[in-house]
C-alpha cells in the first residue's frame, strides 16, 4: 500500500514536469512558426508568468521574430517596437540590440536630414559590433553616406567594399553590388571630369 502511494506520487510529480515542459516548449515552437498569436496573449502569459524564463525567452523570440518581419517590409516603427518589447524581456539578447540598431537607423536615413545621417551612421557602426561577421551595418552605412554627399567616394565605397567581404543575405547582396558598381563608376566619371 505504502509503495503504491509512493509510485502515484512519483508517476505525478513525472507528469506534472512533463506538463509543464511542454507547455514551455509549445509557447517555443509557437514563437517561431506563429508568433503573432503568441504575442496576442503576451501580456496575459507576462501577468501570470513574470518568473519562468523559459515563456519570457519564447516572448522575446517571437517578438524578434515579428520585428524582424516587420524591418523586411520596411515598416520601422513596428519593427522598433517589437525589439524593444524583446529587449526589456531579455536585455541581453544581442539580436535584438543589433536589430533595433538597424531599425533606427534606417529611421533616420529616411528622414534625411544631415546631422540625422550621423547618426544613422553611429547607430550602424554600434550594430556591427554586435555581429563583427555581418556586412548589413556597412551596407547602410554606405547608403548614409550617399545621402549626405555622393561625393564621399572613399568613404561610400570602402563602406560597399567592407559589407561585401562579410556575410550579407542574397537579396541585400545582390543590392550592394549593384549599388558598388554604381558609385565606382561615378567616381570614375567624376575623376576623369576632373583630369
Amino acid at each position: 500500500m505504502v509503495k503504491a502511494k509512493h509510485i502515484k506520487l512519483i508517476l505525478l510529480i513525472f507528469a506534472g514536469v512533463h506538463l509543464f515542459n511542454c507547455a514551455g516548449t509549445n509557447y517555443k515552437k509557437m514563437s517561431i512558426e506563429d508568433p503573432r498569436s503568441l504575442l496576442a496573449i503576451q501580456d496575459s502569459l507576462i501577468l501570470e508568468n513574470k518568473n519562468n524564463q523559459n515563456i519570457m525567452d519564447a516572448l522575446m523570440t517571437a517578438n524578434n521574430n515579428m520585428g524582424k518581419n516587420y524591418l523586411i517590409k520596411g515598416e520601422l516603427s513596428l519593427a522598433i517596437d517589437h525589439f524593444k518589447k524583446a529587449i526589456s524581456l531579455n536585455s541581453e539578447n544581442k539580436f535584438s540590440k543589433y536589430s533595433l540598431l538597424i531599425a533606427e537607423g534606417r529611421v533616420l536615413i529616411k528622414r534625411g536630414n544631415k546631422n540625422g545621417m550621423w547618426d544613422a551612421i553611429e547607430k550602424f557602426s554600434k550594430a556591427s559590433s554586435f555581429f563583427p561577421d555581418k556586412g548589413e551595418p556597412f551596407y547602410w552605412m554606405a547608403i548614409s553616406y550617399t545621402k549626405l554627399g555622393d561625393t564621399e567616394f572613399d568613404l561610400i565605397l570602402e563602406s560597399y567594399e567592407k559589407s561585401l567581404s562579410l556575410e550579407l543575405s542574397e537579396n541585400i547582396k545582390s543590392e550592394v553590388e549593384k549599388k558598388y558598381e554604381k558609385a565606382k563608376k561615378r567616381k570614375q566619371k567624376l575623376d576623369s571630369f576632373w583630369k
